[in-house]
């Protein structure tokens, strides 16, 4: 498919009444790309136990097993979460922008879940301390909040109660959605919603996740736009990329006050650069380097001093 063509689809569909609650029907219906498959949630899991390792590694394991997880923008499906409880985490907060997640998309969560952890092939089923029963007809929200975990969708109200009162912060693949401006925000919201000490772990795709559909586009295709062009013409309220680099992420961690103290950028490589070098880059691009425009993926750990 030819990427002007999806994009345009998507402005379209923002624009029309109903057009968000159209697609959504259908993701879950039609292309189901809202199914939780064994595959979805097997890569969630290895995320999840990426953080944790992580922490471990860090002599932080604790903080998170015995202490209270903030999933920010926790999205269609409640895998990390799941994985956290099954692992002992007693309290746990889902943050999300609009309400996702629904009794269908929860409850084959949970049997994909269980499907992969009863498998003897799992390599990390001693590590588990619990598991989560079947929903069985259970509504959705008393079913989480029964594991404790508790959902916000919208979350604006939910951050003064949790002032200063969280362990841990994740956020898998959902910050590359969020406009700087607002970025800038949700990093402060979180530097406050963290216990001193406390952990703000996060995944990020740098590279263009819109010319994947069209063969023969550069992966940097993307940098071809300025930012007037690109909030006119591509991003719309269904699908909205910030186009930030690893630099970026880093700036606005250290000006909301956090220490950042792992950052993991898988690099391009001497091909990709080459690739790069043939794309003519827009004025806002310019400032950055070669490998900063050329990384794929940002794995970040901040700290609250």
């Amino acid at each position: 498919m030819n990427w002007r063509l999806k994009v345009a689809g998507f402005k379209a569909l923002s624009s029309l009444p109903g057009g968000t609650a159209f697609y959504r029907f259908a993701q879950k219906n039609l292309t189901g790309s809202l199914r939780p498959t064994i595959e979805r949630v097997s890569h969630k899991m290895a995320i999840g136990l990426q953080y944790l390792d992580w922490l471990d590694e860090h002599k932080a394991g604790a903080q998170l097993l015995g202490g209270h997880h903030l999933d920010f923008g926790a999205g269609w499906h409640p895998t990390i979460p799941l994985l956290y409880y099954s692992l002992g985490v007693e309290r746990q907060h889902l943050f999300d922008v609009s309400a996702l997640l629904d009794e269908s998309l929860v409850e084959l969560t949970v049997e994909m879940f269980l499907s992969i952890v009863n498998n003897p092939q799992w390599p990390h089923r001693s590590r588990l301390r619990r598991l989560p029963p079947p929903l069985a007809g259970t509504n959705w929200a008393r079913y989480l909040t029964g594991l404790g975990i508790s959902y916000h969708a919208p979350y604006d109200g939910a951050w003064s109660p949790l002032a200063g009162g969280v362990d841990v912060v994740t956020s898998t693949q959902v910050l590359l959605h969020i406009p700087k401006p607002t970025l800038a925000t949700s990093f402060s919201k979180i530097y406050s919603a963290l216990k001193p000490g406390g952990f703000f772990l996060a995944t990020i795709h740098l590279r263009d996740l819109l010319t994947t559909v069209q063969p023969g586009v550069s992966k940097y295709n993307h940098f071809r736009y300025s930012t007037e062009t690109w909030e006119r013409w591509v991003n719309s309220h269904l699908m909205s990329y910030s186009r930030l680099r690893a630099s970026d992420y880093k700036q606005l961690l250290e000006q909301a006050g956090f220490n950042v103290v792992g950052f993991e950028i898988e690099s391009g490589t001497a091909e990709d650069l080459a690739e790069l070098d043939r794309i003519p880059l827009a004025p806002c691009f310019q400032r950055y380097s070669r490998e900063d425009l050329a990384a794929k993926h940002l794995f970040f750990a901040a700290k609250k001093k």
